[in-house]
Order: C-alpha cells, then structure tokens, then sequence
C-alpha cells in the first residue's frame, strides 16, 4: 500500500484457486436463504463462495502491469483477516469484492490508455475519479460495519487502503493505527503503517523548493520525531524473515531523512546482509535439487552446515578403497 512500491519488488506468492477449499462445485446454485435458520452448511458454503470471488478478482488484478506486488499482498492479507465464518465475516467480504471491483476497473482503463494513440490527461483523471466516486460509497458503508476481532482489523485495513487511493493519509495512518491496536500485527500492516506515517511527516513538516528541486524540513524537532514514530512501526515489523531486509532497507531511508547518518548505514548494512544471505540459501537449495538432495523430511541435507573441503589424503584412500572388492554381504553390512 505505497505508491513509492517497496524497495525490490518481492515475490508475491497468493493461494492457488485450486487450494480455497471451496465445498462446491463452481456450476452449482446456492439455494440458501440468509435468515437465521440458514443451516451451517450452507452458510460454509457461502463463504467459501466469497473466498473464491475474492481469489479470482486476485488473480485478474496480477495480470495488470500498473499494480504492485505490494498491493496484492496487502490485499491478500485483508481477504485472510475476512476468510471466517459469521455474518460479519460474509458482508465485509463482499466489501472487498466491491473494492477488487474498482480497482480493476481503475486499471483496465490505465491498460486501454497505455496502448491507444490518443489519450489525454483528462482521461486519466476521469478513470481515477470514477474509482474515487466507487471508493466513497464504498467508505460510507464500512463505516457502519463495525464489529470485532479478525473481521474488525480486515475492515479497518480495507479503509485504509480506500483512503489511501484518495490520497488521505492522516486517514489512511489512523485506520493501520486502529487495525494494529486490535490486535493486526502482520508484517505487511506494519510495513504500511510505518511508511504512511514517514508520509505524513514529510507532508506536514517539509516543503518543496523550487530553486533546488527538492523537500526542505521546516520544522526539525518534529519532523525527526515523526520520522522516529515511523521507524518504530518498521521495526516492530521484523520477523527474522527474509522481508526484513525490504524493512530495514526503509528503516535506513527515514533514518537518513531525519538526519540519523550513523544509524542508517546500519540499517542499509542490515538489509544487505539479509539480501546475501537470501541469495546464498537460493542457490544452495538449487544445487541441492540438482544433486537430487533433499532438504525437507527424514534424510534432510543441512544447507547451512559448515563443512571444510576434503584433503587429498582422504581422495587418495577414497581411491584406494574403490579398487578393492566386495561381496554383497559386505556392502549391505556396511
């Protein structure tokens, strides 16, 4: 949820449609009503309908060049927190198929326009204010759904994202600020969290000077404080994954920004070794599968295990024994 996009793009991984679980065929007719004596079956089954929707909207989002990685995992972090049972549950899911709806809208059209010879400012404009029209409606209606627990942090993380794509930012950091209260602590939300709030400071406490061409802080102290509010968020953020390494690559940026030099480096330094390390653990488990060894299960082999390299003592009573023979006793004895 930042239109800066994160640092490399990562890889974005969305469960396949074939692994929802959905306890339906997709040709078949639900024929449920929504009253309370809806069984639990069917209600089950409407959920896994929703789930479905939702994926698939998912799906058609990735195929638009003009989304980031970011945000799709963002919004699949929303569809996770709504994935439950419950009537709060089903109407905030089809919440989020309203809002997958006008961004696919939003960038279908951007799509049109990148390949006709014949666009304007105006129709780029049009095609954000029709999504922003759907996004107010969409706002509106969350504001009454109110509930609690996971379906409460997905409302709040969807209102978010709807103000964020109206440029409203202080609105956008006290909805991750409420989500994350309630208890949504995912990586992605604080990673939003800790860059809209940098946002805000740059907003409130710079300003553009046009002689230079860049942000001028006009008011330090506060400014350093903000930009240490959005630190805090980044770092609460850390998980010991490979992740980290976009968090602590952005720690490092805002820390730079607020005049922290010293503090930044480390942070860039960080990222850099996790950077490495991820590198390292790619090409070791490629070479593991190329020498058919297995890494997971039983007879794992150890990636990370330090091994020192063979002297040439050991080849040559390797070599030595090679020579001798065995009967198939001797060799199935060991």
């Amino acid at each position: 949820m930042t239109r800066a996009g994160l640092q490399t793009g990562p890889q974005i991984i969305l469960v396949s449609r074939e692994e929802v679980g959905r306890s339906f065929r997709p040709d078949e007719e639900l024929s449920c009503s929504l009253d309370s004596t809806a069984s639990e079956d069917c209600i089950e089954a409407m959920a896994w309908s929703d789930c479905e929707d939702i994926y698939d909207r998912l799906y058609a989002l990735g195929d638009y060049e003009t989304i980031s990685g970011f945000a799709l995992a963002y919004y699949d972090t929303i569809a996770d927190y709504l994935s439950g049972d419950g009537r709060a549950a089903e109407g905030l899911r089809l919440r989020l198929v309203e809002f997958l709806e006008a961004m696919e809208r939003y960038h279908r059209a951007l799509q049109v326009f990148a390949v006709e010879d014949h666009v304007t400012l105006g129709n780029v404009r049009a095609a954000a204010e029709k999504r922003d029209i759907s996004l107010r409606v969409l706002l509106e209606q969350l504001e009454v759904d109110r509930t609690r627990g996971d379906e409460e942090i997905g409302r709040l993380l969807l209102m978010a994202e709807c103000y964020y794509q109206l440029a409203l930012v202080d609105r956008v950091v006290e909805r991750l600020e409420a989500a994350v209260d309630a208890g949504g602590e995912h990586p992605l939300a604080l990673f939003a969290l800790g860059y809209n709030r940098y946002e805000l400071a740059t907003r409130a406490f710079t300003r553009y000077d046009s002689p230079t061409g860049q942000r001028v802080v006009i008011d330090e102290d506060r400014y350093r404080l903000a930009c240490l509010s959005a630190v805090s968020a980044l770092q609460d953020g850390l998980t010991g994954s490979y992740f980290d390494s976009q968090m602590h690559w952005w720690i490092g940026n805002i820390l730079a920004a607020a005049g922290f030099g010293e503090a930044a480096a480390a942070s860039f330094r960080k990222s850099d070794e996790i950077d490495r390390a991820s590198e390292l653990i790619e090409d070791e488990e490629e070479i593991a599968f190329l020498l058919g060894l297995e890494t997971e299960g039983d007879y794992e082999y150890d990636l990370s295990a330090g091994s020192e390299a063979i002297t040439e003592d050991e080849v040559r009573q390797a070599a030595a024994l090679l020579r001798l023979s065995y009967t198939q006793s001797e060799i199935l004895d060991g």
